[in-house]
């Protein structure tokens, strides 16, 4: 380093006497190899110094770099002055190297380069194998502030876009860098780094204060923003290390996404896999793991969710139906894709709900399962092979049971299918059927017992016999409506026995007896009804009966025509109510 010193003085104190040597002189100093005692990695081999025609030019063969250990200036502390960076020993004037090596906390750059001297602050201008790099180097106190522009496959191997860069380091304290670019393809968007290290004994560690903030970025039809992904805790760089991503205000297409946060680690073996947990809500997390060597792939295990957090968690962001609530259930998800990073690979997920029940309003549904199998390709959501949805038990006050049918996806929107079910000992079919907000679809019927629904009119001495068939077109906006519903039946019955007292007001009323003695036994060959219901549950129910009724002990042709209404919501309820009454007040008299 002496002899560095002394060669650098003989040559520059000969360019300020340049002006009295005669003209054409010429004068050449070389130096085979220098070295930084305190940083073995910091060295110059083949430096030339040459004046010609009053000009002095520099040379160097070789000249490495290492800004994490070299000092600006001196210290008092023993052995600080070894550490003086060479670039300082240089004289004050422009070097061009062969080839320069920078030695970086992650990441070596190398290439021919020039140095160029502006006053306080040295310019390195170099070719590396992955493009044109140019850094700008200030002497602070005993470390460095540099700020500069280099390729992106300097710091991370196969990151093609140029980056600007700016930190500083001194002995001792934080090692600080702050960069910034453009992604990837086929991601789109800027990003901003910014990194704290500390150099210890086990090499460099990054620390809790480190962030990647990428405002905005886009990838196919996923937009999410304010990603900031930072360590957990302080990590090795040359260890196994753990990370959380966090984001907010996402898309998918027009499907808005809510915040999350992913935490990624590495196993300890191979930093090319490792595991993920991802947070939706405090109840509900996801673990997988993943693996990245040809493409980025992805496993997620069948795990369980419960269905009243998985419910109110999408309520915060998607526009589900009015008064539907989950009250219980477990949903099983898993995923599997080969390489997130390929769009033609499919990404499979699999949906399972078990021991499910739902409610709309005070309407229950029991022991709800269903399955669906998803393929993600293309850029689309489809349905794979067989996706069944049972339930054993639909309580409206009235039962339904055995329900069955099947859910796809048709462009991307889930629908009901196939779905049948048994009520009043007849069957019900439901008409194929978009799960959206607002579902709408047509409700067929047939074989329906007119005797069991007259069961439930709860009005005394009403009986019949009958099969009904029809449908109930019904949408749900804005609650529970029918129009245009309709129904017939054929060869039935219709009796009406009226009690005394209103026997008694027949008698004396010719058109309330007359109409007494045709429901007593109404033996008709044809009704008809027409029926519509409100959202709020007032329903209107328009019938006609053809047949044969008494009339004077004789049947005669009848032509009935009959009006009701009533509201079926109440109705429903009370039947609920009266049905959960009886159930109740037994098990309370027993204790009293």
């Amino acid at each position: 380093m002496r002899r560095l010193l002394a060669c650098c003085l003989l040559l520059v104190s000969g360019t300020l006497s340049a002006q009295w040597l005669p003209e054409g002189l010429s004068a050449r100093a070389s130096l085979a190899r220098a070295q930084v005692p305190a940083c073995p990695r910091e060295q110059a081999e083949g430096l030339t110094l040459e004046l010609e025609q009053g000009r002095l030019q520099g040379r160097l063969a070789r000249l490495s770099l290492d800004l994490t250990c070299s000092r600006s200036g001196g210290g008092s502390a023993e052995g600080e002055s070894d550490a003086l960076s060479l670039l300082l020993t240089l004289p004050p004037i422009d070097f061009r190297v062969e080839d320069l090596t920078l030695y970086l906390p992650r990441g070596v750059a190398t290439g021919a380069a020039e140095l160029r001297h502006r006053q306080q602050h040295l310019d390195i201008l170099w070719q590396t194998e992955s493009g044109v790099a140019s850094l700008s180097l200030l002497p602070e106190r005993q470390g460095w502030r540099w700020q500069g522009e280099i390729p992106g496959a300097v710091l991370v191997p196969g990151l093609g876009q140029r980056l600007t860069l700016s930190g500083g380091w001194q002995p001792g304290q934080e090692l600080t860098l702050s960069a910034g670019g453009a992604l990837p393809l086929p991601l789109s968007g800027d990003w901003r780094l910014q990194l704290a290290a500390v150099e210890g004994e086990a090499g460099w560690q990054l620390q809790p204060g480190s962030r990647l903030q990428i405002p905005r970025l886009s990838w196919q039809e996923l937009e999410l923003g304010q990603l900031e992904l930072r360590p957990v805790g302080a990590q090795y760089l040359d260890g196994p290390w753990q990370a959380r991503l966090s984001w907010r205000q996402g898309r998918w297409g027009r499907q808005v996404l809510p915040d999350a946060a992913l935490t990624l680690a590495t196993s300890a073996g191979d930093r090319r896999r490792g595991s993920l947990a991802l947070e939706l809500s405090p109840v509900l997390r996801l673990r997988g793991d993943w693996r990245y060597d040809q493409g980025l792939a992805l496993r997620v295990p069948e795990q369980s969710l419960p269905v009243t957090g998985l419910w109110q968690w999408l309520s915060g962001w998607l526009a589900l139906p009015a008064g539907l609530e989950a009250a219980s259930g477990n949903l099983v998800l898993s995923l599997a894709a080969p390489d997130l990073l390929a769009p033609s690979r499919p990404v499979s997920i699999g949906l399972a709900l078990r021991e499910g029940r739902l409610s709309y309003r005070d309407m229950l549904a029991e022991q709800v399962a269903a399955g669906l199998n998803l393929q993600w390709r293309q850029g689309q959501l489809h349905t794979v092979g067989s996706n069944g949805l049972t339930v054993a038990a639909l309580d409206v006050g009235v039962p339904i049971t055995d329900l069955s049918g099947a859910v796809q996806l048709r462009q991307g929107v889930p629908w009901l299918s196939g779905l049948t079910a048994r009520a009043f000992g007849g069957q019900v079919a439901l008409s194929p059927m978009a799960l959206t907000a607002t579902p709408r679809g047509e409700l067929h019927f047939s074989d329906i017992s007119l005797e069991q629904i007259l069961g439930y009119t709860a009005v005394s001495g009403l009986t019949g016999n009958g099969k009904l068939h029809g449908r109930l077109p019904f949408s749900f906006a804005r609650g529970l409506s029918v129009t245009g519903g309709r129904a017939h039946s054929e060869n039935g019955w219709v009796s009406y026995q009226a009690s005394d007292e209103l026997l008694a007001s027949g008698a004396s009323n010719l058109s309330l007896g007359l109409t007494l003695g045709l429901l007593s036994d109404l033996r008709y060959d044809r009704l008809e009804a027409e029926i519509s219901m409100a959202s709020d549950g007032k329903a209107v129910i328009e019938s006609r009966l053809q047949g044969q009724a008494p009339v004077m002990g004789r049947m005669h042709p009848v032509n009935l025509n009959y009006h009701h209404e009533e509201n079926l919501l109440q109705l429903l309820a009370s039947l609920r109510f009266a049905r959960d009454l009886s159930e109740r007040l037994p098990v309370r008299l027993q204790g009293e």
